[in-house]
């Protein structure tokens, strides 16, 4: 029994000693290969010494590819060869060798095993391998596409929007050569430049906070607009689709304007709007359309402050009301801008009107400039600059007082004359005419001053018809019935009329006939032309009269003799208007 237990221990110590050597042995093996399932850089090399390992290193390295894929999935591949690309041994493998644990052999043999990642060394001809990239393909500028920045646009119903950025395919060489030189040193196969950020990215994008900024600030603008009031019911509005082309956002999303589209803009809309200095039609109150130049009178725009003012608006970026700064104002706006209230002066025909609010204050024959002598009163549409009583008229050869005097254009205006002359109209201008001035009946002349405002119009022009108005006599006439044989003191219808000028009691001086054809005392208003007078047997003229009357009721009648005389107490008196 104790020999059968001690041989089975023998055999047992025998069979143990066997596995110990046996363990022992490949323990001392691995201590110069490496265990199972171990690769170094991907290769297997379970159960190599170092030197073996290396060996299938180098020939991994001699057959060196990588492939370099693009953005839109194009592909170079470079090989080792073409740059020399070749294993150097400093020790690394056998470094690996050296950090295994060779006794735990047995538990390499059942597990996943060790893989290591190995910085290889590495030899390569660096310009050799920079010339086989710069062959590619993608690398060749005529095949880059350069990004684009994101941008503001106008969309089609008018706002402003974010045009996103474009990629491209513009390569930056200087990173390119870098990330497939670090691909080869550390012996990647493969490389995305994308995923490398070698691709040139646009500065800016669609996420860009100042881009979002400027969206907003061109929106603001185009939805602004400026209506300009240019008097009456006109109405200019300038809106975006005019000034967005001289709208713009500095770096810093500062607005501006170009000031020359903008002064451009006011150039046009002053010559649109613009009157002095331009012939405006004009009809006459006798019907005849003439044209006349806005010298003083119309609308004028003061361009350079109104530029400023809008360049002012436009920067302001709300939306506005405004009227134009102008050197010169209209009293209306519409054909020549003259209305119903204006003063008419026909220097053909020596004639001047008075309408306000439409209705006929006065009409009246004048005496205007001397012709002859060069003082001929200008023509043109101006304005009664202001009116005074009681002023002196002075110039270089006179010094004449006038109880009305109404200026219009520089010393030219309107004024009474009844103290140094009773006759008006006629040709008295050509040779004997005023300096320049309006002379006007005194009574007329004050009924217009009693009733003109500042800033009337005043028309002047030169007829191309002469209407024959003649000449009149101002101040108080005396009217008689010269009916032959008749004495009677009541208006009885179709009687001679003898109407004497100047302010006698007698009936001396000229005098003019006017037919009476009321026939019964009732009103009735003519004018006389005393172009056309005649002389009847008696000496008395027996043409129109050259001025208006009145006849009514209380119109006093008396007999002329065959010489034209009458009584002072008989004689009718009316006023020449």
């Amino acid at each position: 029994m104790r020999k059968r237990t001690a041989i089975l221990l023998a055999i047992v110590l025998v069979l143990l000693a066997c596995v110990i050597g046996t363990y022992c042995a490949f323990g001392m093996y691995y201590t110069t290969h490496f265990l199972k399932n171990t690769s170094i850089n991907g290769i297997d090399v379970s159960g190599l010494t170092a030197s073996e390992a290396e060996e299938l290193l180098a020939a991994e390295v001699e057959a060196y590819r990588l492939v370099v894929t693009g953005r839109e999935e194009e592909q170079e591949t470079v090989l080792g060869t073409d740059f020399d690309y070749c294993f150097v041994s400093n020790g690394e493998t056998e470094a690996l060798l050296m950090e295994q644990s060779a006794f735990a052999w047995i538990f390499a043999c059942f597990s996943d095993g060790t893989s290591y990642s190995m910085d290889t060394s590495v030899t390569y001809d660096a310009e050799k391998l920079t010339a086989a990239v710069m062959e590619f393909s993608m690398m060749q500028t005529d095949q880059m596409v350069a990004p684009e920045n994101a941008y503001v646009t106008q969309l089609e119903d008018g706002s402003y929007g974010i045009v996103a950025e474009t990629e491209g395919t513009q390569l930056d060489t200087e990173k390119v050569l870098a990330a497939v030189e670090t691909a080869v040193e550390s012996g990647k196969k493969s490389l995305n430049l994308e995923m490398a950020e070698c691709y040139v990215a646009a500065d800016v994008t669609s996420a860009d906070e100042s881009l979002i900024e400027a969206v907003s600030l061109y929106n603001q603008y185009a939805s602004m607009y400026i209506n300009y009031y240019m008097s009456g019911d006109v109405v200019v509005t300038l809106d975006s689709s005019a000034f967005m082309d001289w709208f713009s956002l500095d770096e810093e999303n500062n607005p501006s304007f170009d000031y020359a589209s903008v002064a451009a803009w006011v150039e046009e809309l002053a010559d649109t709007y613009d009157t002095i200095g331009t012939c405006e039609p004009f009809v006459t109150s006798n019907g005849e359309t003439v044209y006349v130049e806005a010298v003083t009178y119309g609308w004028k725009m003061d361009r350079e402050s109104e530029t400023e003012e809008l360049y002012s608006l436009l920067l302001a970026g709300q939306t506005e009301g405004r009227s134009p700064v102008w050197t010169n104002s209209a009293l209306t706006r519409g054909t020549n801008d003259v209305g119903d209230t204006y003063v008419e002066i026909d220097y053909t025909n020596q004639r001047m009107w008075y309408y306000k609010d439409g209705e006929l204050l006065v009409e009246t024959p004048v005496v205007t400039g001397n012709v002859s002598a060069g003082n001929a009163s200008p023509e043109g549409m101006f304005y009664i600059v202001y009116k005074k009583q009681d002023a002196i008229l002075t110039g270089e050869t006179y010094e004449t007082p006038v109880s009305y005097w109404m200026p219009f254009y520089g010393n030219v205006g309107i004024h009474d004359a009844d103290s140094w002359r009773n006759t008006y109209g006629g040709t008295i201008y050509m040779t004997s005419g005023s300096h320049g001035c309006i002379n006007t009946p005194t009574a007329q002349a004050q009924t217009i001053f009693e009733n003109i405002e500042d800033g009337t119009p005043v028309i002047c022009y030169s007829s191309s018809t002469d209407y024959g108005y003649g000449t009149a006599s101002s101040g108080t006439s005396y009217v008689t019935n010269s009916s032959s044989g008749s004495s009677s003191g009541s208006d009885s219808g179709d009687d001679n009329i003898i109407i004497y000028d100047g302010s006698s009691s007698d009936s001396s001086g000229t005098s003019s006939s006017y037919t009476d054809t009321t026939g019964g005392g009732s009103t009735e208003t003519n004018r006389i032309d005393d172009d056309d007078d005649s002389t009847s047997s008696d000496g008395t003229s027996t043409g129109e009269a050259e001025f208006e009357i009145t006849i009514s009721d209380e119109t006093v009648w008396s007999d002329s003799s065959s010489s034209g005389s009458a009584s002072e107490e008989e004689d009718g008196v009316i006023i020449i208007e």
